[in-house]
Order: structure tokens, then sequence, then C-alpha cells
């Protein structure tokens, strides 16, 4: 499993050919992530840990679950890390379509101040 950590923000990567591989191969990282933490004097906030799942557009992934130390883990379909919204499928719509609003904000308002510009 690899870790990827930014400020208070951690993301773990695994990756199976095999969602059923996949699933126990995560239930078993994840057992020894609570280890870790209990150890360590940490705890794991349940309430804002989520899973998402990168998979082609055939895959059957709606048995796929995932529970840690009893707690259902929630599925998300997308995911904004570093003002990058990523999805399922990595088709980067969702973000494509928030970047154009903002763009369009932001013209708008220079629209409107264009009068006030110094036209030298």
């Amino acid at each position: 499993m690899k870790t990827i950590l930014f400020a208070d923000d951690t993301i773990l990567v695994q990756r199976y050919n095999n969602l059923e591989n996949l699933q126990n191969s995560i239930y078993c990282e994840m057992t020894n992530v609570i280890h870790w933490l209990i150890a360590n004097k940490f705890s794991l906030n349940i309430s804002e840990t989520k899973y998402m799942l990168l998979t082609n557009k055939h895959a059957n992934t709606v048995s796929f679950d995932m529970n840690v130390s009893g707690n259902h883990i929630e599925r998300t379909l997308n995911y904004k890390y570093l003002g990058v919204i990523v999805d399922e499928k990595l088709a980067l719509q969702e973000n494509c379509q928030r970047l154009c609003s903002t763009i369009s904000i932001y013209v708008g308002a220079m629209h409107k101040v264009k009068h006030y510009a110094n036209n030298k």
C-alpha cells in the first residue's frame, strides 16, 4: 500500500486487478493502520474517512464494501484533493465544469470594470 501525505490529509493507495483481492488486501492493511494509530495514541475520524475506487468503465463495483473496526466507511464518487476534483473514472469532467464556472465569474467581473481601466 502506498501512502501519500499532505498537511493533515493522508491518502492510502492500493492497486489490484481483482476487486475481491483488493477488498481483502485493504482489510488487512487497514487493520495494520488501526493498530499503528492505537499504538501511537492517534485515532481515525471515521466520519471524515472515505474511499474511492478508480476503475475502468466496465468494472462492476456495486458489491464492494469497506469496514474498519466494525465501522462502515463511506464511498465517494469524487473527491477534491489539492484543488482538483478527481472522480472514479478519472474523467475530470466535474473539475472542468468548476473551472469554467470560476473563469466565467472572473471574465464577467473584468467586463464590468473595463470602462474604468486606463486605455493608454
